[in-house]
């Protein structure tokens, strides 16, 4: 673990655990257990509990059943094991998807170099930051309301449908709530090139005490104003 890798709540990012996981998968591959080069079709992270800075390390427990790899981002502390995060990868051949018929005003997603992986696309990993952007531009543009620890991220799950280069205009990411619970919502993104789908997100939210440090149910203020971008 870095310090870097921490966000404003001091938790660990989300983005990290991918990150995580990702690494302990390279190494899977240079151990011959996983066969090199396959496609991502789709990948999956449960956020189980918030992983703080520790002196720890942080240990990913991988099972690998045919197409699927599923890891489990966790700790040891003094022989205790503690699941903070559960991913799970599927490999396969990505199929096209058509975008969806939502009235959501496309935001841009711009590409850096650095995004960029040994092929020269962007991988897995910094596919999942791309969306947590847009979904964090999403909320700061829709929902200004709303501040920083009112909720969390409960799941993510993306599916990849076609490469996405680097190149100088920027992409297209649209975002729009399909959900709203009574202490949670469901957050849907695509990032697209033109009516190309490059790959589509779904994100779960849930109502977070910043104080307490658990969830909670929702506010009638905040169901009024999550049922506004309702689509």
């Amino acid at each position: 673990m870095r310090w870097a890798d921490l966000d404003s709540l001091n938790h660990v990012n989300n983005v990290v655990y991918v990150d995580y996981a990702a690494e302990s998968r390279a190494m899977l591959v240079e151990d011959g257990l996983l066969e090199p080069g396959r496609d991502v079709t789709r990948m999956s992270v449960k956020y189980v509990r918030p992983l703080l800075l520790t002196r720890h390390p942080v240990l990913v427990a991988s099972e690998i059943e045919s197409d699927t790899v599923t890891q489990q981002i966790c700790v040891d502390r003094e022989g205790e094991r503690t699941t903070h995060a559960v991913i799970t990868t599927s490999f396969g051949t990505p199929s096209p998807r058509s975008r969806a018929e939502v009235t959501s005003d496309p935001l841009p997603s711009r590409i850096r170099r650095s995004d960029l992986n040994a092929d020269g696309m962007v991988g897995p990993t910094k596919t999942f930051e791309l969306f947590q952007e847009g979904r964090i531009l999403f909320i700061s543009s829709h929902l200004p309301e709303l501040s920083s620890g009112q909720f969390v991220v409960g799941t993510v799950s993306v599916d990849f449908h076609q490469p996405i280069t680097w190149r100088r205009e920027p992409y297209q990411v649209r975002g729009w709530i399909s959900r709203v619970g009574d202490a949670s919502i469901t957050i849907e993104s695509e990032l697209a090139d033109g009516d190309a789908v490059l790959a589509r997100a779904q994100s779960f939210l849930v109502g977070f005490d910043l104080e307490a440090q658990t969830s909670r149910t929702f506010t009638a203020e905040e169901r009024a104003v999550f049922g506004k971008l309702l689509d």
